[in-house]
């Protein structure tokens, strides 16, 4: 049963029992058969709201009475067929006022209903390249269940950026090649993907048949097949695409025997599966007890097939450079793409008091005719949905803190760690910090969304200062309401380099101190600057905790913990750990002998009255 099925059913339902349902959404609209040429002009403005946002289904054929909560079935009239025909060509102009032809956009489906027929309007989006569609002068958009004129600011971005496209090299002809360069095969597998909800488009015998639906698609220009038509349908892509239909898969691993490669060469869909399949070979599993033991993989399968998915419909199909897959075991998978971030996606300022590298997350893809085919195959959201999902993954403790590097001027990579953004780290930060904490939240104990609030722009500071991009927290986050009650607590603010659009957060400053050279040294004088790193280290931390925690105090074995994990992230090797730890409880021996810390029955304070020496 298709989706318009089940509405059709659930109207029909409300009829024959007089009961009231809203069937209403984004992409569903109820009209009466239009009487008017009134009447006819709203259903040209949902088809303009349609083509400029997400496509959608006008049933004709029913009146909705908001007012007294009930629908009245007056039927679709076949004497109106001529006026909807006409919508074809005649409903929606360009910027200019030129009628814009839609046909390929817009089918039509007469259906039984009850005792009569309802009308079904299919409307698909218009491709990013060609919007925006104008109703009498004005674009209008889906909004939840309305059609809403589009802002003046909206439309003249999105000149900019058709602009942008118009270069882009999906739909660069590609130099000796022609139609028959072009599998039907390949293509009918498209087709089918294409009719899956509602059949839009008939399988074809022969390429030279399907020679007007590959012209729509913009699959060939002028008889040669474009970046795009390789791409999708081609017959032995590399031979003509080179390094752009490639991805090249590494697992680099310690152990050689472990180590792995793969390089696919193919069209896009069999890309998106080959890569997915390596990596997901190559990652780590387990079971947990739920439901009778659950298998869980080291990253999330939505996950990694999105990453994948954005990879291949935002790189620049202008540089011939193949995709990079590089899985470290038990570390991070880096995804490498040919391309870069534009400017204006970038919040960046490294010579400020606290440098900034964050990324904008990006709502329109460089190849939109490109995701448009992906959606398609139901292997990319379109909505700039890829970043937003990385952060709530991360926050969600799925995945440790996502970052980006340019490895150089076009050369972009995406990092995914292993692990949860909740790690040990954290927790021994949110203990260090527990007395300050407490002071500022009036006793209140922080919730789990605002740790990971705390915990995502603590570790995004320190990527942005080894030159790493993290992306910026924004309202598609899940977790926006905690960061309303951490800055009422003043223990996150905004940064000056921030808008009202795209706010930067970072944290109190007194929580990402590192510093404290300047108190030891004014505590214990000259006496102080004479120790070695890994004392003064050692000296730091019991004074932070001192200054900050609710204990004040500190054993060597939990200082010995905190500041493993400072050096390596993650305890892997335990032997390594116990060693560490012996080695920190021997310089808390000896700090303890020179008087710079007192042992207390729950562990170490710092000894505020050190006596200094004749030379401090």
């Amino acid at each position: 049963m298709t989706l318009a099925d089940k509405k059709i059913q659930v109207l029909e339902d409300c009829i024959t029992h007089d009961k009231y349902e809203s069937v209403e959404t984004e992409w569903f609209e109820v009209k009466n058969q239009p009487a008017t040429n009134k009447e006819l002009y709203t259903v040209k403005e949902t088809i303009c709201a349609f083509l400029n946002t997400n496509g959608g289904i006008l049933l004709i054929g029913i009146y909705e009475d908001i007012k007294n909560k009930k629908y009245i079935f007056n039927g679709y009239n076949s004497q109106f067929e001529e006026s909807f025909k006409k919508l074809e060509k005649e409903s929606v102009q360009d910027s200019l006022g030129k009628s814009i032809d839609i046909s390929e956009l817009i089918k039509f489906e007469v259906k039984d209903f009850l005792t009569g027929y309802v009308l079904l309007i299919y409307v698909e989006p218009l491709p990013l390249d060609r919007k925006f569609s104008f109703f009498n002068g004005v674009a209008y958009e889906r909004k939840l269940t309305g059609d809403h004129p589009i802002n003046k600011t909206k439309l003249l971005s999105h000149e900019e950026y058709k602009q942008e496209i118009y270069n882009a090299r999906e739909l660069f002809p590609v130099p000796k090649t022609t139609i028959d360069n072009l599998s039907v095969e390949k293509l009918n597998d498209y087709i089918y993907w294409l009719n899956k909800e509602t059949k839009i488009e008939a399988v074809k015998a022969d390429i030279k048949s399907a020679e007007s639906f590959l012209l729509r698609k913009k699959f060939i220009i002028d008889n040669v097949a474009t970046t795009l038509g390789m791409l999708v349908c081609g017959e032995h892509p590399d031979d003509y695409l080179g390094t752009r239909c490639q991805v090249d898969c590494f697992v680099n691993s310690q152990v050689k025997i472990a180590q792995n490669k793969k390089i696919i060469k193919d069209n896009i869909l069999q890309l998106l599966e080959s890569s997915f399949g390596f990596i997901y070979r190559n990652i780590q599993t387990g079971v947990i007890a739920k439901n009778g033991g659950t298998e869980v993989s080291e990253y999330p399968e939505d996950l990694i097939r999105e990453s994948i998915n954005n990879s291949l419909a935002h790189r620049d199909y202008t540089i011939d450079r193949f995709v990079n897959i590089d899985i470290m075991p038990q570390k991070h998978i880096e995804i490498r793409n040919p391309g870069s971030f534009k400017r204006s996606l970038l919040i960046e300022e490294v010579n400020n008091e606290i440098p900034l590298r964050r990324i904008i997350p990006n709502q329109k893809p460089v190849n939109p005719r490109l995701a448009d085919i992906l959606k398609v195959f139901n292997k990319y959201e379109g909505k700039g949905i890829g970043m937003a999902t990385l952060v709530n993954e991360c926050l969600n403790d799925k995945i440790d803190l996502p970052y980006y590097k340019f490895r150089s001027e076009n050369d972009i990579a995406l990092i995914i760690p292993s692990g949860k953004l909740l790690d040990d780290n954290i927790d021994s930060l949110l203990s260090m910090y527990s007395g300050f904490i407490e002071e500022r939240t009036e006793g209140e104990q922080l919730t789990t969304a605002q740790k990971h609030i705390v915990a995502y722009l603590y570790k995004s500071e320190k990527k942005n200062e080894d030159y790493c991009y993290t992306i910026l927290l924004s309202p598609d986050n899940n977790h926006f309401d905690a960061i309303k009650s951490l800055e009422r607590f003043g223990l996150i603010f905004k940064h000056s380099l921030g808008s009202a659009i795209h706010p930067v957060f970072i944290l109190n400053r007194e929580l990402v101190k590192e510093n404290f050279t300047q108190e030891l040294t004014s505590l214990f004088g000259n006496s102080y600057i004479k120790l070695s790193n890994d004392y003064k280290n050692c000296l730091k931390l019991i004074y932070k905790i001192s200054t900050y925690s609710k204990s004040k105090s500190i054993s060597a074995s939990q200082a010995g913990t905190i500041l493993y994990l400072n050096q390596n992230q993650k305890i892997i090797d335990i032997k390594s750990v116990d060693n560490f730890k012996r080695k920190i409880r021997i310089i808390f021996n000896k700090l303890e002998k020179g008087n710079f810390i007192i042992k207390q029955e729950k562990g170490y304070l710092i000894n505020n009255f050190y006596s200094k020496n004749l030379f401090d």
